[in-house]
């Protein structure tokens, strides 16, 4: 496959990330998993270009990434139903982004409401209108309406009940085969990290200290933090067995 996204050799100095190198292709979904303070937040803020690393690259179809094309990176943060403006309408939501960056408005809320599953006839409700689902669902067309290239979600299920974890995660799953969307997943559950993406990297202390294909590193993982991580993933589940 061709690679899309290129992290080489990423640090940064004051947050104590190093040595963070990955790739990841189209339509392919890449899990961070790690305990709180690992550094999976400022990868995803580098990444998305809110942060600048102190050394390292990240490269977009083999290319630095531009400021002016940072749209092509969105990231959905933690709890992104509390960052849409009540007092805003979803068409308004929407079409923020567009103004922001001098794009097209014509349709293109529109054409996000159908991409997250909405009815393009609730763009007229405001945010508080909607349940706590459409809001995850409205947050995501936010992001879909500027047609990125890459997604990354940190902690984005984080509160949701597994109905609405599915719903959202097959939603996801829709959009890598439509659109080839390429996406990160910055999750504390390893069960439903391993569910939806392809390839796994466990982080730890600032740094990558085990990577590869999900089924693999499940069924054979090499680092003291991934055995953990799965220990208390089964452990759990076990826990919440009938």
């Amino acid at each position: 496959m061709d690679e899309l996204l290129v992290v080489r050799g990423l640090a940064v100095r004051f947050a104590a990330l190093r040595d963070i190198s990955f790739t990841l292709e189209r339509g392919r979904t890449l899990a961070l998993v790690g305990p709180s303070g690992a550094g999976k937040s400022t990868l995803a803020r580098c990444i998305a270009g809110f942060e600048t690393p102190s050394a390292g690259e990240i490269l977009l179809h083999g290319r630095p990434v531009p400021p002016t094309a940072r749209s092509r990176v969105q990231l959905i943060f933690q709890q992104p139903a509390a960052s849409l403006n009540p007092r805003f309408t979803a068409a308004e939501i929407l079409e923020e982004p567009l103004l922001i960056q001098r794009r097209d408005r014509q349709g293109a809320a529109a054409r996000a409401m159908d991409l997250a599953g909405l009815p393009a006839g609730s763009l007229g409700r405001r945010a508080h209108e909607f349940s706590g689902g459409e809001r995850q669902r409205l947050a995501i067309a936010r992001a879909l309406v500027l047609e990125p290239e890459v997604l990354i979600l940190d902690e984005s299920f984080a509160g949701l009940d597994w109905r609405l974890q599915e719903q959202i995660a097959a939603l996801l799953r829709g959009l890598r085969e439509r659109l080839g969307l390429a996406s990160i997943l910055i999750a504390h559950d390893l069960d439903f990290a391993a569910a939806l993406a392809h390839t796994l990297a466990v982080m730890q202390a600032g740094t990558i200290v085990e990577q590869g294909p999900v089924a693999a590193v499940m069924a054979a993982p090499n680092h003291a933090l991934t055995r953990e991580l799965i220990a208390a993933a089964r452990a759990l589940s076990l826990d919440g067995a009938p």
